[in-house]
């Protein structure tokens, strides 16, 4: 009986490390936003719940969010190389930058470039997601950023 109790207890404690890593190390599909409808018994309401689907809350507005980023970049104008920076910009729905962008520090307000181009890249995510959109999964490497005519560019790497 004693060894009874020893296995079950064994057993439960291996189930339950096992749930609880496969909970941490894989990706769950979220939630549908909209209840799925059959277009073939109820065609309107399908159209109307894709409708739905599609449209972004007013506070997410991906477009609103990019322009707000790259209008803090500006021209990225910069007085020497060491004020140049580049970062990645807007969400691979297979994961990592769509690209990348060149930014200046010279304003002093990159901590402001920065949270605007997060939020932008969150909101870009968060669309991929809802959509359900694809990629070629191709990894983007990170370009280098040079000082050319008073404004930071990104020059191609050629390393990878």
């Amino acid at each position: 009986m004693k060894y009874q109790l020893v296995l079950v207890a064994l057993i439960l404690g291996i189930t339950g490390c096992q749930q609880g890593q496969a909970a941490n190390n894989e990706r769950q599909a979220p939630e549908p936003l909209v209840e799925a409808i059959d277009p073939q018994q109820n065609p309107i309401a399908a159209v109307k719940a894709k409708e739905k689907q599609m449209t972004l809350p007013a506070d997410q507005n991906v477009d609103a969010l990019r322009r707000q980023a790259l209008s803090a970049i500006g021209d990225a104008s910069a007085d020497s190389s060491s004020q140049c920076r580049v970062t990645g910009f807007g969400h691979k729905p297979c994961g990592g930058p769509e690209r990348y962008i060149a930014y200046s520090t010279k304003g002093g307000n990159e901590a402001d470039i920065l949270a605007k181009i997060a939020a932008y890249n969150a909101a870009a995510e968060a669309e991929n997601v809802r959509l359900g959109r694809m990629s070629d999964c191709a990894v983007v490497p990170k370009p280098v950023v040079e000082l050319s005519g008073g404004q930071c560019k990104l020059v191609k790497n050629n390393s990878y």
